[in-house]
């Protein structure tokens, strides 16, 4: 999974659109193969902000709204999760208030796949910038990798288990959240989802992970509006600015909606 630096500043650059949904479901079959499925939809809101966006920067802006159900832009990312990765569909959102895209990624052996969480949506956000706008540079960060043999996958979770890694102490006074910053976080962020999630099509015989549902693992869940709703702890996450999942997790204990796998490496069994 990505470094959580990163998934922070997704959240900073969606922070004025409202709403945006991005999850990822990874399937493995017995024999290796399977499919990943990412799924990005904007709220109203956000929709109209991006092509507004779109509108002012003319040609050089492009269709950042477009580009969550484009082919061609598919095929490129399927090109760089690995080999034997390719686009089996693609298809555009248009339900509920909500527009986006789908895109369903097919691969025939999962030793192959290199997997970056939030790429797509990574992609996506320099489209919410106004033209002309910096739109910074990401940290580079390893992707999830997998090792399948004989019923076992092992998969590295990069970033997982180091502590307190990035959180150095800052010299300037944090600024407290104020109940006026709470509801203005609540507006901005409430309807915000996120996941990645990995299921095993014949079943879960044993496993290391944290969150299993069934023959389902979750390796990242957030709905920031149950983070919101406790504000103490919303507080005290916004000041612990965690940097790790194992970090993260920790800060994030005991709320309703907010999953994240800490270990570096999963192991799964598959029945």
């Amino acid at each position: 999974m990505k470094n959580l630096r990163i998934l922070f500043a997704l959240i900073l650059a969606f922070a004025l659109t409202g709403c945006i949904e991005h999850h990822v479901v990874i399937v493995l079959n017995k024999d290796g193969s399977g499919t990943i499925t990412e799924e990005t939809t904007l709220g109203g809101q956000a929709v109209a902000m991006m092509e507004q966006m779109s509108a002012l920067g003319g040609e050089e802006a492009g269709d950042p709204l477009g580009d969550m159900a484009d082919e061609t832009k598919a095929k490129a990312r399927a090109d760089g999760m690995g080999e034997g990765v390719s686009v089996e569909k693609v298809e555009k959102i248009d339900a509920n208030g909500r527009k986006g895209g789908r895109v369903v990624y097919a691969f025939k052996d999962i030793n192959t796949v290199k997997f970056q969480f939030g790429d797509a949506v990574s992609d996506m956000s320099d489209g919410m910038k106004p033209p002309g706008a910096d739109a910074g540079e990401m940290p580079e960060e390893k992707p999830m990798t997998f090792v399948y043999k004989d019923g076992v996958l092992k998969l590295a979770n990069p970033g997982a288990g180091k502590g307190a890694e990035g959180a150095e102490a800052a010299d300037e006074e944090e600024e407290e959240i104020d109940e006026q910053g709470l509801a203005m976080a609540k507006q901005m962020m409430g309807d915000m989802k996120m996941s990645l999630k990995l299921e095993l099509s014949g079943g879960i015989e044993e496993t290391n992970a944290s969150h299993v549902d069934g023959n389902t693992i979750t390796f990242m869940e957030m709905e920031m509006g149950k983070l919101l709703e406790d504000p103490e702890k919303f507080k005290a996450f916004s000041k612990a600015k965690p940097e790790t999942p194992a970090a993260m997790q920790e800060a994030l204990k005991g709320i309703d909606g907010v999953k994240i796998e800490a270990n570096e490496e999963v192991s799964v069994t598959l029945k």
